[in-house]
């Protein structure tokens, strides 16, 4: 389910995409998405203020969800 997420919103949205953490914890699949202009962060400080924002299939704490829809 993530890696097709990933697939339908980088054909919505184009690149550059941020994720929010690695979607999977393959090498190949990760390298692959990086390659067609996905860029995975560690910090919600690194995505770009408007730029489209996909979260690991992890999730995350409510939190820094609270904190990306407030623009901090």
């Amino acid at each position: 389910m993530a890696i097709e997420s990933l697939e339908r919103s980088l054909d919505l949205f184009g690149a550059p995409l941020y994720v929010y953490h690695e979607i999977v914890h393959n090498k190949y699949v990760v390298e692959r998405f990086k390659r067609r202009g996905v860029v995975f962060v560690e910090s919600l400080d690194e995505v770009p203020e408007g730029s489209p924002l996909l979260y690991s299939a992890h999730g995350v704490s409510p939190r820094s969800d609270r904190k990306r829809a407030a623009g901090v």
